[in-house]
């Protein structure tokens, strides 16, 4: 027999921490988002959490025979609906991680969740709305198992982001490129030969704990010229959620970050902050300068990023959710998801959701003839502010004496530490077609920054044999150019 305990606060269930960390590597798909240590850092920092919307954890943990073998993290928000107080219960990561799941072992999943609906619906008077959302076909909660019984329920699903992931299949990032279709290599080779062109171009990565926060320093400075920050979408729209990212790079976290920065005459251009879990790695956010856009540098750096996936010998990689048209083109696959959304009949919730249905009928919305092939919001965004730079110009960046000071301590702070520097011409040497800077042709490796001695790329150095093994507001909008 199966017994649910529910938790309000993690400091409650730190008991717990070995047995959480053990069962997530145990399940069907571990993930970084559901250990122990990256709930406490999202709840620590999280804008919403625990001021400003009177947010309420539920950790629900599955015990039997005195053991844990499930867990799932979710929060309860109230509001005010029609008049009246209503409250939801939902997964207390956003999807701007990875898909939020029931965490057990695959034969126990099943038992797991239908005890969870057992616990839930005992308690339906404290919750007017129960939504999971994306949730994939190998999700155990939706479709609910057969024993859970929802008569009295309105019960309804919709499609969600889908997740893109590049399962790594290739030995070298030579044999990666050419699987792509004729016409996008040849886009991203004129790209990348546009970009090392535009000036002097260097690339800086390390995945330290000691030298991160100078590269996140570095990479925060890109944002104030992306369209992300106009967007709501970047990193430095809360303080907040600054301090999230800066917890994730605490050496005490089980997943490992690594943080990427493209540098251009000396400023940096574009930023890729990746993370390291168990046979995975995750893109958890990427950042370019705007004005270069046609030089493509965000693409640049998912290269780089897959060279580490591939180098490092990880299993996949992980891009998220949403920009499935961008995302294939990098050989994702998409795995698609959907929210389910379970209303209790006659709550605040049930009767807004009933007349937003009526309203759907009466007046439907246009059905797109064809999937967008582009980034809306970016385009949004970027009409708005108007002015680009002519074809074939290269525009001037605009950075202050001081800001080129900043900039140039923390290259020289970054430069001390463990990590990977490449100059342009090495840079050139890495990618998997020829460019006007590989003229030298003899140089093919890269320099460590600690004593410039060390020839060993720093994905290999944090391979997955060498990681720990126990334990990142809208849809993620990290990859898409």
């Amino acid at each position: 027999m199966i017994e649910v305990r529910r938790f309000g606060s993690l400091e409650e269930a730190a008991f717990l921490r070995d047995e959480v960390n053990a069962l997530n590597r145990a399940s069907a798909r571990p993930d970084p988002f559901s250990t122990f240590e990256f709930y406490e850092n999202y709840l620590r920092y999280d804008e919403y959490f625990p001021r400003g919307r009177g947010l309420r954890l539920w950790f629900l943990a599955a015990f039997s025979a005195g053991r844990l073998v499930g867990y799932m993290a979710l929060k309860q928000t109230t509001q005010r609906v029609l008049g009246l107080r209503a409250s939801k219960l939902d997964f207390l990561v956003t999807y701007d991680d990875d898909r939020p799941q029931l965490v057990a072992r695959p034969e126990q999943a099943l038992a797991v969740s239908e005890a969870f609906y057992a616990y839930l619906l005992e308690r339906k008077r404290e919750w007017s709305f129960l939504e999971f959302r994306q949730q994939d076909a190998a999700s155990p909660l939706f479709p609910p198992p057969a024993a859970v019984q929802l008569k009295g329920y309105l019960v309804r699903q919709w499609p969600s982001l889908d997740n893109g992931t590049i399962h790594v299949c290739w030995s070298t990032l030579d044999a990666y490129f050419k699987s792509f279709s004729k016409k996008f290599r040849s886009n991203v080779s004129r790209q990348m030969r546009s970009l090392l062109a535009a000036g002097e171009v260097e690339y800086l990565a390390s995945s330290d704990p000691a030298t991160t926060p100078a590269l996140f320093e570095l990479y925060r400075g890109i944002e104030p010229r992306s369209w992300k920050l106009r967007a709501g979408v970047a990193i430095g729209r809360h303080s907040q959620w600054v301090e999230y990212f800066k917890g994730l790079l605490d050496a005490r976290q089980p997943m490992r970050v690594s943080v990427h920065v493209l540098l251009l005459d000396g400023a940096p251009i574009a930023g890729l902050i990746n993370g390291e879990f168990m046979k995975g790695l995750y893109a958890l956010h990427i950042v370019y300068d705007e004005s270069l856009s046609r030089l493509a540098p965000g693409s640049a750096m998912l290269l780089m990023g897959m060279r580490q996936a591939i180098d490092g010998r990880y299993a996949f990689f992980n891009l998220l959710s949403g920009f499935g048209y961008y995302k294939l083109r990098w050989q994702a696959q998409m795995t698609q998801t959907r929210i389910a959304q379970i209303y209790r009949v006659g709550s605040p919730m049930y009767w807004r959701r009933v007349l937003g249905d009526w309203k759907r009928r009466v007046f439907p919305a246009r059905s797109k003839e064809m999937p967008a092939l582009f980034n809306f919001t970016r385009r949004d965004v970027c009409e708005r502010k108007g002015g680009h730079a002519e074809p074939g110009e290269i525009p001037r960046l605009r950075i202050s004496r001081e800001e080129r000071e900043r900039i140039a301590a923390l290259i020289a702070e970054v430069r001390k530490g463990d990590g990977e520097f490449l100059s342009a011409v090495e840079l050139a040497a890495a990618m998997p077609f020829p460019t006007q800077r590989d003229h030298a042709g003899a140089v093919s490796g890269c320099r460590a920054f600690r004593n410039e001695s060390i020839t060993v790329p720093m994905t290999l150095i944090n391979s997955p044999t060498s990681m720990p093994t126990s334990a990142p507001a809208t849809p993620n909008r990290s990859i898409p150019q």
